[in-house]
């Protein structure tokens, strides 16, 4: 389970900072989806810093074992993108989008989950 746990971190980091990264960069999808959404630029931002900042954690926590403060890095920053996937799930749905709109929160939401419990197991 340590194997898959692992590459599912991998992915997550690289979803999650290509995210974070876009976020940053205010391109032009990410300002009409800041629109769609009612988020000012400077919250979307923070938004996508969140993001950047949990993936790399995430790649952090790969080289812990156990209890140590990496490992436990890992974990933590898997529950807080889980949670922020789960807010951003709510958001989409608020706001009645359509699922294509929706569908990654709620995919990167469950793989954070999945990685967390196969990092927990």
């Amino acid at each position: 389970m340590a194997v898959a746990a692992s590459l599912l971190s991998i992915a997550l980091f690289l979803a999650f900072a290509s995210a974070g990264i876009q976020k940053l960069l205010f391109n032009p999808a990410m300002s009409n989806a800041a629109d769609r959404l009612g988020y000012s630029r400077s919250a979307y931002r923070r938004i996508g810093l969140l993001e950047l900042l949990g993936g790399v954690a995430l790649m952090a926590g790969l080289v812990g074992k156990g209890t140590t403060f990496l490992a436990i890095l890992n974990e933590a920053a898997a529950g807080v993108l889980a949670l922020l996937m789960a807010g951003a799930l709510f958001v989409h749905l608020r706001k009645r989008d359509k699922a294509k709109y929706f569908t990654p929160a709620l995919a990167l939401g469950v793989l954070a989950v999945v990685e967390l419990v196969l990092r927990l197991a």
